[in-house]
C-alpha cells in the first residue's frame, strides 16, 4: 500500500514537471539530480546565474502550487 502510494506521488510529480518548459525542466534536472551549481546550469543554458536561479525558483513554486492542489498527491 506504501509502495502503490509513492508510486502515483512519483507520478504525479513527473506530470507535473512535464508541464513546465523544457529549460525549467533541464535546469531542475541539472540542478537536483545532477547535482550542478547554477553557474554551470547558466552557461549550459546560456542564461545569467541570476536568471537561473529565478527560474529554478518559480519552478518549485509552480510545482508546489500544482500539487497542492491536488489533494492525493498530500495523502
Amino acid at each position: 500500500s506504501q509502495a502503490c502510494s509513492r508510486d502515483q506521488r512519483e507520478f504525479k510529480l513527473l506530470q507535473a514537471i512535464q508541464t513546465l518548459p523544457q529549460d525549467n525542466q533541464d535546469a531542475l534536472r541539472m540542478r537536483y539530480i545532477e547535482n550542478r551549481p547554477s553557474k554551470e546550469i547558466a552557461q549550459e543554458l546560456g542564461k545569467s546565474d541570476v536568471a537561473v536561479r529565478v527560474m529554478l525558483s518559480r519552478s518549485l513554486n509552480k510545482l508546489r502550487d500544482v500539487l497542492e492542489g491536488d489533494s492525493q498527491f498530500a495523502q
